[in-house]
């Protein structure tokens, strides 16, 4: 693995983010991006993949939120454009560059994942659902969604939509299967305890 590109990759996509209005973000800021590449990385390392498909993987991930700078409903296209340009000035190779691209556009929502690769991202994107600070990470979204998209819910309604959203979701790859579901449904416990109270 390069991990000289892939450093680079990381502090390229660090300043992207640092330096534009994600960085005040409460959600899709530079740590929910390091999160979702770590999660990348160790859900690559039980997948059997080759040293190439892991890196192209960690790359996309850096990136996958970068367009959120230029447009936050169809960022993916300019997280791709932001890749693209990058990695072609690397001499980072075409077809690899495909594959980047390809996994950053699968985590457009809703997922709906095809290979592999796409299906690791989006498990790793969405790795939060199934983990202990679910709730803590659904404030910030939501508090993200009111003041920088103005769309706005009642604590019944915001309950409700995530009840549906964590209900009707399937982590796709094994290793995501086995250490993200248990949790998950401890977070819709959590959730429906919520509704109830308010």
């Amino acid at each position: 693995m390069n991990l000289e590109l892939i450093s680079k990759v990381r502090a390229y996509c660090k300043s992207l983010i640092d330096n534009s209005k994600c960085k005040e973000l409460p959600f899709h800021n530079w740590q929910h991006t390091e999160d979702v590449a770590i999660q990348t990385a160790l859900i690559s390392s039980f997948e059997n993949l080759k040293d190439t498909e892991a890196e192209d993987l960690i790359i996309a991930s850096y990136f996958h939120d970068t367009g959120n700078i230029e447009d936050v409903c169809n960022h993916e296209h300019f997280s791709c454009e932001f890749a693209a340009s990058f990695l072609a000035n690397e001499d980072f190779p075409e077809h690899r560059i495909k594959n980047v691209v390809s996994a950053i556009k699968a985590t457009k929502m809703p997922q709906q994942p095809v290979s592999k690769l796409q299906q690791i991202i989006c498990d790793a994107d969405l790795a939060h659902l199934g983990k202990a600070n679910f709730i803590t990470k659904n404030l910030k979204l939501r508090f993200e969604w009111e003041t920088c998209n103005n769309i706005k819910f009642t604590d019944v309604e915001w309950a409700d939509l995530n009840i549906k959203f964590l209900e009707g979701h399937k982590f796709h790859t094994p290793f995501a299967q086995r250490n993200f579901t248990v949790q998950k449904s401890k977070n819709i416990d959590s959730l429906k305890t919520m509704l109830a109270q308010a």
